[in-house]
């Protein structure tokens, strides 16, 4: 091997004429050297070419067994899945091979050429694409890895987020119905992955659904196809997705007091890209290619397909009933009796008779009991010892000018004190009694008294809000008619 300043003088040499003996004694290399490059038939950079080394049979043998050894155990859990040492436990008693060659045949194995895919293009209203994520969000206060359900037209790169409470089959559908419900309409087919919520057995092409999920997949007429393992390439679009929504409703991390607010920020910022965003190599933003979609997709039915079976639950002598490890109370005269309950992704229905009885808001944590402490107020007044320890008083859901009235009043019987506050709901109205809550808080530290002092105010129509309170002064008006009849006695005298 020469440089290139060497490769140009032994070129020129032979372009002057000068003779290979002569050449390798001016430039103190052999006449080999000069030889290969006098022609220019080869050049410094010219890399050797190795023969391909041919494996031998037993290699091979011993590689076929490692490989197949990995397939059969390709789904074991992650703390036992298989590795070099494993395998050649395997095949030790069938191969006379070392564990040191058994690693390095596995470093080869995983070392191959990674399989070749075929670039995807589908048509206006063709397809959606669907998956679960985990991200995490701070809710009430804490944070938690969310469920997120991520759903995209892979036409118009269109997409839609929702967090939901956890990632069961009722939380799937209820993602699917949001995700068409927002794109105002269905398509297709629908690409999935084998979830284990709808698929019973299988995979890919040979999954066999869940009859739940058949049945979805009749009311909203389209057709499912599940993906192999282990093919992200086949539902490519939703693969980068579960990445881009991380950067795009999660970061900075959300902060919100439930999980419905947070799924109200995830969609402004779904509006958001739909509105201004643009994916690399696509001929127009989303927008613009959402809008050529629209027309294809295929009309919603009439109505919405339940996502959960409801359940029956008996309210108990606490005023609750339970659903999924949550206390969620009710009005004392529905004690005793069996309520349905219909969970939503975001509430829970209590009904009975036929008639909705009450909605409590959907907690992410489970074990939050739901105690609305207006349900307990006629039993507060018949055991008023009880207010001072009463758990709906002080964990009790309550909006949120109630709730700084529970954190600022002080005093031993604050709890008393806010009772009694809720009690003064029965003779005003809710926006009423708020209002007056608000200007007590206002103070510092709210006062029952206080607030009946706003309430009584506000009956005499004072304006109360963010001035001081004075009482009426009333004027008393002087008789001025002498007045006029002496200025016209002395006009008359003129």
């Amino acid at each position: 091997m020469i440089d290139w300043d060497t490769y140009a003088r032994v070129r020129k040499c032979k372009v002057d004429g000068v003779t290979m003996r002569r050449c390798a004694e001016a430039l103190g290399i052999s006449r080999n050297t000069v030889k290969r490059y006098w022609d220019g038939n080869h050049t410094p950079d010219d890399k050797k070419d190795h023969p391909a080394t041919v494996d031998s049979p037993e290699k091979l043998a011993i590689m076929e067994a490692i490989a197949q050894y990995f397939e059969e155990n390709k789904d074991a859990p992650k703390k036992q899945a298989p590795n070099a040492k494993t395998a050649w436990v395997a095949i030790r008693d069938r191969f006379s091979v070392g564990e040191s060659t058994v690693r390095k045949y596995v470093s080869e194995l995983k070392a191959k050429q990674p399989e070749a895919f075929i670039p995807l293009d589908f048509e206006p209203g063709e397809v959606l694409q669907v998956d679960w994520c985990e991200i995490k969000a701070v809710i009430d206060g804490y944070a938690h890895k969310v469920p997120v359900f991520c759903a995209a037209l892979p036409y118009s790169y269109a997409i839609f987020i929702a967090v939901l409470p956890n990632m069961t089959m009722e939380s799937f559908f209820e993602g699917l119905m949001m995700a068409m419900e927002w794109f105002n309409g269905s398509v297709e087919r629908i690409f999935f992955d084998n979830l284990k919520t709808a698929v019973l057995s299988g995979a890919g092409k040979n999954a066999v659904m869940q009859e739940r999920f058949r049945a979805f997949e009749a009311h909203y007429s389209f057709e499912a196809v599940f993906m192999n393992k282990n093919s992200g390439n086949e539902k490519g679009a939703v693969e980068n997705l579960c990445g881009l929504c991380r950067g795009l409703a999660f970061t900075p991390m959300p902060n919100a007091g439930s999980l419905k607010e947070l799924q109200d920020h995830v969609l402004t910022e779904c509006s958001n890209y739909l509105k201004f965003h643009k994916v690399k190599d696509r001929p127009r933003p989303v927008r613009v290619m959402f809008e050529e979609e629209r027309p294809a997709l295929r009309p919603l039915p009439s109505k919405r397909i339940e996502p959960a079976a409801p359940v029956e639950a008996l309210v108990a002598h606490d005023l609750t009933f339970r659903y999924d490890a949550t206390k969620y109370s009710l009005p004392m005269e529905y004690v005793g009796k069996t309520i349905t309950v219909r969970a939503r992704a975001y509430s829970i229905e209590a009904w009975f008779g036929g008639n909705l009885v009450f909605t409590h808001t959907r907690p992410f944590v489970k074990g939050k009991h739901q105690y609305i402490p207006e349900h307990y107020l006629p039993l507060l007044e018949k055991k008023q010892r009880a207010m001072r320890n009463a758990a709906p008083l002080k964990y009790g859901v309550l909006p949120p000018q109630l709730e700084e009235f529970r954190r600022r009043c002080s005093g031993r019987d604050k709890f008393e004190q806010l009772a009694n506050v809720l009690m003064l709901g029965r003779n005003v109205s809710s926006d009423e009694l708020l209002q007056a809550v608000e200007c007590a808080n206002m103070s510092g530290r709210p006062t029952y008294s206080a607030v009946c002092r706003y309430l009584k105010l506000k009956e005499e129509s004072f304006e109360v809000i963010g001035i001081p309170i004075v009482d009426e002064i009333k004027v008393e008006h002087a008789d001025l008619s002498q007045y006029d009849t002496l200025l016209f006695e002395k006009e008359g005298d003129r």
